[in-house]
């Protein structure tokens, strides 16, 4: 039988001697002493499943998951530790752990979580394997950036929902199982949009630009935001226009919406996107009153924001997908049908976002 490979990292001997030897028999087990020592033994050989300790000296289980996950978006990372935390464990499947188990744990159950998470994994990089030979048009950043993002809500359904099997009636389960009805709608999302740009970039023949009035812009808007809940305002002369323009249409609404489920807020006030026409003849979108600087503060490099690491540190959010993988997404998107798009200080002084697209008016106003 060929053995599974696992990365077990652990500062305590007796942990990991004691998981090596209750392992071996099912899997080829490597250990760490630190993180950074994983760290270095995963640049030179492949593993599926790393089973990592929270608590470390040095670089601890955190700081070393996030480095993992920038090397390695696939792998799945076990949370291992004897510090049972809800803080800690929503943390860590934030940032793309496969699961959270306590010490001590049943070594059977290890055994089983690790075998599904190496199974997992190469199911993933078939599947992905899969989609880039069907799609070789398709950009290969913007496609990374959304297949990250697809998986980092779905991991954090599998890590709450192991959880929430053994135990659901006390309050902080409850508030899980709404954590996890919000990932299902960011999945559901990311995934209509994948589905919407393979589209255009299919080899049919068929352009990614189309014809459409800022009716019709608003009005697909309108129903990508309800599913949503987010609530939004037009402001500007774009949006009385009855002249026809030609673009990349579902490109744009893909854009404009994943911006504002980015910057979302709680507050009654609604977000505003101002639309206006340029002596350049571009249009312009300018999002304000979005709730940026609750989730990253106010950076000094407002690009920061858009990458795809960029986190929330927002107290009342306890689960988020992956703020930054919304903006990043946004910006490669962009990037691959030719619109600008980028952040900036407002009047006011909070962050808005600008969106520059060349628009071909095809038919003028009535």
């Amino acid at each position: 039988m060929d053995l599974k490979n696992v990365l077990v990292v652990d500062d305590e001997p007796l942990m990991r001697d004691t998981l090596e030897w209750c392992l071996r028999s099912e899997f080829r087990v490597a250990t760490a002493s630190s993180g950074m020592e994983a760290l270095k033994l995963v640049e030179e050989q492949t593993f599926p499943v790393v089973v990592l300790d929270l608590r470390m000296e040095g670089l601890d289980g955190i700081a070393t998951l996030k480095r993992l996950r920038r090397r390695n978006a696939f792998q799945k990372v076990v949370i291992l530790t004897a510090h049972q935390s809800m803080e800690s464990a929503i943390e860590a499947v934030n940032l793309g752990a496969y699961s959270y188990l306590t010490k001590p744990c049943d070594i059977n159950k290890l055994r089983t979580v690790l075998s599904e998470a190496h199974d997992r994994y190469f199911a993933e990089q078939e599947r992905v394997e899969e989609l880039r030979e069907r799609l070789l048009a398709l950009h290969d950043d913007f496609f990374s950036v959304l297949c990250h993002e697809f998986n980092t809500p779905l991991n954090g359904i599998i890590g709450f929902a192991s959880d929430l099997k053994e135990e659901f009636k006390d309050d902080e389960k409850g508030q899980m199982a709404g954590f996890i009805e919000d990932a299902a709608h960011d999945l559901h999302g990311v995934f209509m949009e994948i589905l919407e740009y393979i589209r255009s970039k299919l080899p049919s023949g068929e352009s990614a630009w189309e014809k459409f009035s800022p009716e019709d812009l608003a009005h697909t808007l309108e129903n990508k935001c309800e599913s949503s809940e987010i609530v939004f305002q037009r402001t500007g002369d774009f949006w009385q226009e009855t002249a026809e323009f030609e673009g990349p249409f579902h490109s744009l609404c893909a854009i404009l919406s994943k911006i504002m489920l980015a910057g979302r807020s709680t507050e009654a006030a609604p977000i505003l996107i101002h639309a206006a026409s340029t002596a350049g003849g571009n249009i312009t979108f300018r999002l304000t009153n979005l709730d940026l600087e609750a989730h990253f503060g106010m950076p000094e490099n407002l690009e920061s924001i858009f990458s795809p690491y960029a986190t929330s540190v927002s107290a009342r959010r306890y689960f988020d997908p992956g703020i930054g993988l919304h903006l990043a997404t946004c910006r490669n998107l962009a990037d691959s049908v030719g619109i600008q798009v980028g952040p900036k200080l407002g009047d006011n002084g909070r962050i808005e976002v600008h969106i520059s697209a060349e628009l071909t008016q095809t038919k003028p106003s009535a």
